[in-house]
């Protein structure tokens, strides 16, 4: 099974179509709106190759992006938002659960388009993983140094797109 395409839109991806993602169309471009069942977690792209690895092991691997901020690209992992998830070890820094309304722009055919799929989504398994999964994969990372996110975290002014 492939994405299906928009037609109205060219050869734009139809999220909201293929997946059911709060999507809206943004300068051109189109952006999630995380709540409404979907989440997003921002990992420095430091820890994302083990992350990432972490839970293919788990069989939870899910859509993946690369974004710019300002300071360097990151990873955003996209998660089930319907079930309370919850770390049971502090994160490693830098990593942010975005709250619900946050946007983060989506792949969509354009080269202007700094967002990349490191982890497609696939038709075939629309299901994204649970948020305790991906906290739980990200939160077993080992922390340097023993702080956690909320001494260190990305400012939220740079996850600006």
């Amino acid at each position: 099974m492939t994405l299906e395409l928009d037609e109205s839109q060219g050869a734009r991806p139809d999220y909201r179509g293929t997946y059911g993602w709060p999507v809206e169309q943004h300068a051109g471009g189109q952006r999630l709106i995380t709540g409404s069942g979907v989440a997003a977690v921002v990992v420095p792209r430091a820890l994302s190759d083990t992350v990432l690895a972490d839970l293919r092991k788990l069989d939870c691997a899910g859509p993946a992006l690369a974004l710019p901020t300002r300071r360097e690209r990151v990873t955003v992992l996209l998660a089930e938002a319907d079930d309370f998830g919850t770390a049971h070890r502090p994160l490693p820094a830098g990593v942010r659960v975005l709250p619900a309304g946050s946007v983060v722009p989506l792949p969509d055919g354009r080269e202007a388009c700094a967002a990349r799929w490191l982890v497609a989504p696939d038709a075939s398994r629309r299901w994204l993983p649970s948020l305790g999964a991906v906290l739980a994969a990200v939160s077993s990372v080992p922390v340097v140094g023993g702080r956690g996110a909320a001494e260190h975290g990305i400012p939220r002014e740079l996850l600006t797109w």
